[in-house]
């Protein structure tokens, strides 16, 4: 006998609960660093000189960063006419290859097509003898052409997406003016505690 439906609907569910209570998630942690400054009075004058140093090191960093701009512009430059160039042989092969598969593509009238109309083959706009004759659809025409399914075209070259690549490659670094900061804090007497504090799923 069939097990009745109503029945194997509530195992079925009851399978699923089953599973879900097994379904374990691992704790999420979050480390944090906690820093303590000295308490004597040396270490309190020693650090008055941290926010010194740091604005240093963030102002080499901006210089070393706009110095780095201006180097790669001619680089930049270079490589965008050599990408340029790339493109007219690239746009030369595909004209040639899409006039050699697309009979009349590319002509002044519309482009698409045989005979000069912008789809189909003949006197009509869409095929060859009556608008929605033989080969009459503007898709599905003897003749066809449409241009939604041509090849794409090659992409243009641009000279802003050369140097932002070039940009990100050479100027986007890491200054390490962090660790300048720890170094000139942990050098006064002060401490920099690392922390592990669970946020999610946390053990009970």
């Amino acid at each position: 006998m069939p097990a009745n439906p109503a029945k194997r609907a509530i195992i079925l569910i009851s399978l699923v609960s089953g599973l879900a209570g097994c379904a374990v998630f691992s704790p999420r942690y979050q480390i944090t660093h906690r820093y303590e400054p000295p308490t004597d009075p040396a270490g309190t004058v020693c650090l008055e000189k941290c926010p010194q140093k740091l604005e240093m090191c963030q102002q080499s960093c901006q210089s070393a960063y706009q110095a780095c701009l201006k180097r790669i512009e001619p680089l930049a430059e270079e490589r965008y006419r050599k990408a340029v160039e790339r493109y007219d042989n690239e746009l030369d092969t595909y004209r040639r290859r899409m006039q050699s598969g697309y009979p009349g593509w590319g002509r002044a009238t519309l482009g698409w097509g045989w005979g000069g109309y912008p789809w189909g083959w003949g006197g009509y706009p869409w095929g060859w003898g009556s608008p929605w004759g033989w080969g009459g659809g503007p898709y599905y025409g003897l003749g066809y052409s449409s241009p939604f399914f041509y090849e794409p075209p090659p992409a243009r070259p641009n000279r802003m997406r050369e140097f932002d690549r070039l940009r990100y490659q050479q100027c986007e670094v890491e200054c390490g003016c962090q660790f300048v900061q720890d170094a000139c804090f942990l050098g006064c007497g002060g401490r920099k505690i690392i922390e592990e504090r669970c946020i999610a799923n946390c053990p009970k």
